[in-house]
């Protein structure tokens, strides 16, 4: 069984957040709303595995891509260099490059040192992709790496037995989106 990992619940609404995050980490549980509260639950989590090397984020074509970009914003001043893997394609890693004016997008395919962390991102347990976690895990191995994990994703996708057993997350990020159109 893998070991309880820190737990983070966002919801996704616009409002802000007047508290200082750093004292919310101490506690087991941590709610925050807002696109800002999902980018500093994500600093606060590199921040609390180590702010430097290479973080490889791991998600579905297309979905995760964009989550990826829009989380190297929040450790955008760390000394960390990161990559995206769509899927468990450890063939596929491509570096996600700052670029000026644009913000972050792919860059060039690279075989990528050790990954301080790796981060899940909840795409690759949508049916539509079907990457069983046990296939996952058999790539995750396959990187080189000390391999912190930290799950990010929406409405309970990586929180069922299937993925929490498989992997041991350091912090899993759980958001729940709320839209309202009139």
């Amino acid at each position: 069984m893998a070991e309880e990992p820190f737990m983070i619940y966002m919801t996704l609404r616009p409002v802000f957040l007047r508290r200082f995050w750093g004292v919310f980490l101490l506690s087991g549980k941590f709610e925050a709303k807002g696109l800002s509260g999902l980018s500093r639950c994500f600093r606060a989590a590199v921040e609390g595995i180590g702010k430097d090397g290479n973080v490889l984020f791991v998600g579905s074509p297309f979905t995760c891509l964009p989550f990826a970009e829009f989380l190297c914003y929040s450790i955008r001043d760390f000394p960390i260099t990161p990559y995206f893997m769509p899927l468990s394609e450890t063939d596929r890693v491509r570096e996600i490059v700052k670029d000026e004016g644009y913000g972050y997008q792919l860059g060039e395919f690279k075989s990528g040192g050790g990954y301080n962390i790796v981060v899940l991102l909840g795409g690759i347990a949508m049916p539509k992709y079907g990457v069983a976690p046990q296939i996952m895990k058999a790539a995750f191995d396959r990187l080189p790496g000390a391999k912190n994990t930290i799950a990010v994703c929406f409405q309970g996708s990586l929180r069922s037995p299937d993925w929490t057993g498989t992997f041991s997350f350091r912090y899993l990020i759980d958001t729940d989106l709320v839209v309202t159109m009139e």
